[in-house]
């Protein structure tokens, strides 16, 4: 909580109360003695000076108890006055100005009043208040000149407006106030903005590293994805953004509007424990629906109370049911959380080490609220056991991501040794073509992934035909391999070679066994160059650079008795057989444009290899195979 200002003034300033106080022993503040506060909650409803003046009775308002009072009920009127007698050093010498020290940290408006005249007004009041952000401890206030003499006892009067949503349950204030030498007092004002810094470094380090891990995962999400990993960035953020946002805003001196405040406030406290209820459900992977709509439930019932108390300036009923609504949820939301943490954590083993930080963050919350401090001064800092549950759960929740993201890693690794040998399975199954007694030829296989779902088989005969099957698998990947290794082993023990009965044969292979589909050509061709084709689905072969008209057929899978029409032809020696997949069509540009069929027909005539590289270089978006096949003149003809 310091005013702005550079470091160097600040260590000046520290030095010059140390020096102040061993050169001018005699005005050295010593520490104000224990005084009888009194205080009262509402407004003066006659004159506001009447309980301001220093001979008003106010035996009959509450004594605080070890100089603390609670803090006042947001009705009638969220007012509330403070009295106490502060004696003047006798050895004060020049202007006077008045220390306030104050633990309590809120948006409010205040008057200070010494011997019933106004010293110091910060805000404005109701009907139009204009609260502001004080920067305690130790602010320090110029008095006007003739309000007090050395030596004297004043009854100084503190008037304080409270936005209703500064009230909590179980909340206490504890001012105090010291009367001496201007100069003095600012020395020792700054000294304690720079203590403050100093014992509250410890939790501006937190946050900020809680921030600024927060970014950096959802940065590593932008980059990997992964549900778990934005829910942690999130919870992360939120939970640190607001405590850090208010810190600096502190240090700084700046003040946010504060409906505007108020609003962001209610905001990042929604957002965080929305994020964590999502968070702790993901971590355990819970199955427990109705439990977590109820947390999401008193999430929004909260904040929406929040919310409405950000934006309020009157104290009525609403405000207090308001009141009332938020604390019951704010006290059973940690409860049940904490619950839900801790379950999987002594049943099932769940992520143990972030569910027991995590409950004990939610326990030390409830505690938090319900008043009772655990906060320490050890070593010099000041340490929140609140903070430190926060610490435990984001190093526990950074570890378990650690953990998790070496397990995933192992398992992509071992996956890709998987697809690695389900690649060379494939190449053995999806051989290279080569040429045949009367047959030239070729065939190239580019899958889209490691494996593929394309399919090409060339079967020779004893009679010196060949059968040529080419098909596609719906979808690429493993899944796709798969099928084609079950097509690849139907094919292998088929004494038939009419392609309308190898392809009933796989239809009836297939059926009930995939999901998808899967198209198919098959072709016989004798050594004569009489050819035989059916097709199931597959785009037609070309032959010489022209589109083969065949029968259509349904693709093999979805239907169980299919039977296929055959196609004939005469085949010339020379004459060129061109076979494609759905990967040279499909092929797609970064405009969008599609490799089609004219560009297709134009390229059909050279060689498997560049029509596969033509494909793959418009824009391989499936798997690309081709295969070419061409009719070599027999021994007798070449002779002649």
């Amino acid at each position: 909580m310091l005013p702005r200002t550079s470091g160097r003034l600040l260590l000046f300033s520290a030095l010059m109360s140390s020096c102040a106080a061993f050169v001018c022993p005699a005005q050295q503040p010593q520490p104000p003695a224990p005084a009888e506060i009194r205080y009262h909650f509402c407004d003066d409803p006659d004159a506001k000076l009447g309980w301001a003046n220093p001979n008003f009775d106010d035996s009959a308002w509450p004594q605080a108890k070890n100089g603390k009072w609670p803090l006042p009920l947001p009705a009638p009127d969220s007012f509330e006055w403070t009295r106490v007698r502060v004696r003047v050093p006798a050895d004060a010498s020049g202007s006077l100005a008045i220390k306030v020290s104050d633990p309590y940290h809120a948006l409010i408006s205040f008057e200070i009043f010494v011997n019933g005249r106004p010293a110091v007004q910060r805000g404005t009041f109701p009907p139009n208040p204009q609260p502001v952000l004080v920067l305690w401890p130790g602010s320090v206030f110029d008095l006007p000149a003739g309000l007090a003499r050395p030596g004297e006892t004043v009854v100084v009067a503190y008037r304080v407006w409270f936005q209703p949503s500064n009230w909590a349950p179980a909340a206490y204030r504890s001012t105090t106030f010291e009367i001496g030498e201007s100069r003095i007092l600012h020395l020792a004002g700054r000294a304690d903005h720079l203590r403050a810094l100093v014992l509250e470094g410890p939790q501006l380090a937190l946050y900020f590293f809680m921030t600024l891990l927060g970014i950096l995962l959802f940065a590593f999400w932008c980059w990997v994805r992964g549900r778990e990993l934005l829910l942690c960035s999130a919870f992360l953020f939120f939970e640190a953004f607001f405590t850090l946002l208010g810190d600096l805003e502190s240090i700084v001196n700046i003040q946010l509007p504060w409906r505007l405040e108020g609003v962001l406030g209610v905001f990042l406290t929604a957002a965080g424990m929305a994020f964590t209820v999502e968070l702790v459900w993901a971590i355990h992977s819970l199955r427990a629906p109705t439990l977590k709509r109820v947390l999401q439930a008193l999430v929004v019932i909260s904040n929406a109370c929040g919310l409405y108390l950000a934006l309020t300036t009157a104290s009525s009923t609403w405000v207090l049911w308001m009141v009332g609504a938020s604390s019951v949820s704010v006290v059973i939301f940690p409860l049940l959380l904490t619950a839900t943490n801790l379950w999987p954590v002594f049943t099932r083993g769940k992520a143990w080490l972030f569910g027991l930080a995590l409950a004990i963050y939610q326990v030390e919350y409830l505690l938090n609220n319900s008043g009772v401090n655990l906060d320490r001064s050890i070593g010099g800092f000041y340490v929140s056991y609140f903070d430190l549950g926060n610490l435990a759960a984001s190093l526990a929740l950074f570890g378990l991501l650690g953990q998790r993201g070496w397990q995933a890693w192992r398992a992509r690794d071992e996956l890709r040794v998987e697809f690695e040998a389900a690649s060379e399975m494939q190449q053995q199954l999806v051989a290279p073509a080569v040429d045949l007694p009367g047959f030239k030829i070729q065939s190239a296989y580019l899958p889209a992934k490691q494996v593929g779902g394309d399919f090409f088989r060339v079967l020779p005969d004893s009679d010196g035909s060949v059968l040529v099957v080419v098909g596609d698998v719906s979808g690429k990947g493993l899944k796709a391999a798969m099928t084609v290794s079950a097509i690849m082993g139907a094919l292998h023990d088929y004494a038939s070679n009419s392609p309308a009965e190898v392809l009933a044969h796989l239809n009836r292979v297939l059926h009930g066994r995939v999901s998808g589909f899967v198209t198919c050509c098959a072709t016989h061709i004798a050594a004569n160059g009489t050819m035989t084709l059916a097709n199931a689905g597959n785009p037609a072969p070309y032959c010489n650079g022209a589109e083969m008209a065949v029968e259509p057929g349904l693709p093999l899978g979805p239907l169980a008795a299919v039977t296929y029409a055959e196609t004939h032809y005469q085949l010339a020696p020379n004459d060129r057989l061109t076979f494609v997949s759905d990967g040279v069509l499909e092929a797609t540009n970064p405009q969008g444009e599609l490799y089609g069929f004219d560009r297709t027909q134009a390229i059909s005539t050279q060689s498997a290899e560049r029509i596969a590289q033509a494909a793959q270089a418009f824009g391989q978006e499936d798997d690309i195979t081709v295969l070419t096949l061409a009719l070599m003149p027999q021994q007798k003809e070449v002779a002649a």
